[in-house]
């Protein structure tokens, strides 16, 4: 599923991460319990090597668009734990 950044106006910008986590909270966003901790578990060891690669001194790529990406992911992260409260098997 690609999520892109859905402009809001000139002034504000509702990222992808936003997005989610919206969904999911009205109840959009409806995913398998076992899918979601997948994605929970993938969304944190990113996090962690993201997090890895700012503290390295020798990290020499865009700081500032890794840290909007580390800024966003929690809210991945959010999103996949809430939708599995609305999931019910059929």
């Amino acid at each position: 599923m690609a999520v892109h950044a859905v402009p809001v106006s000139q002034d504000q910008e509702l990222f992808a991460g936003d997005v989610l986590l919206s969904l999911a909270q009205n109840g959009r966003l409806v995913v398998d319990a076992d899918v979601a901790e997948a994605r929970v578990a993938e969304l944190r060891r990113t996090l962690a090597y993201g997090y890895a690669l700012l503290a390295d001194p020798d990290y020499t790529g865009p700081e500032g668009r890794l840290r909007e990406l580390l800024d966003e992911l929690p809210k991945y992260v959010e999103a996949f734990q809430q939708a599995t409260k609305s999931f019910t098997p059929r």
